[in-house]
């Protein structure tokens, strides 16, 4: 999947949820494949959920070093507060929430890359409440050439 990208959310009630990961913004400019963790780059997207849904939900970002040994969450993650408008004004409706993750230069995102491998698979993942509750999804963002 490429950016923008957008998978449903899971859901243990009936409702139209979605996670959707919208642009990658990297200030070295074109190509957006190539990420310089130096100048910082900064991912964002949306999830729309029901609005019955309320409470704490979190976008983390992971990402995988192909013939390298890094593979986990890279820091920080999006912490997010799902409050449908008070009062709710369809119960059965959905309320989207922007979320953003800023990766700020020269602030070691990620370790050094391993000799002769630069290549990452990033994939965000959205998870709301406690992980037990099954509600959740991710996007495969693809591959990145991060120096």
């Amino acid at each position: 999947m490429s950016i923008p990208g957008t998978t449903a959310v899971q859901l243990a009630a009936p409702g139209a949820a979605s996670f959707s990961v919208t642009s990658i913004t990297d200030p070295n400019g074109n190509p957006s494949e190539v990420l310089d963790v130096d100048l910082g780059f900064v991912i964002s997207g949306t999830v729309t959920l029901p609005n019955y849904l309320q409470g704490p939900a979190t976008v983390c970002v992971y990402a995988d070093e192909l013939g390298g040994p890094f593979d986990g969450k890279i820091a920080p993650c999006a912490q997010l507060t799902l409050n449908p408008a008070n009062p709710v004004p369809d119960p059965s409706g959905s309320t989207t929430y922007p979320w953003t993750v800023t990766y700020l230069g020269n602030s070691n995102v990620l370790p050094d890359p391993s000799n002769g491998s630069q290549l990452y698979r990033l994939a965000a993942v959205f998870v709301y409440g406690a992980p037990g509750l099954d509600i959740g999804s991710f996007v495969e963002m693809g591959l990145f050439l991060i120096n």
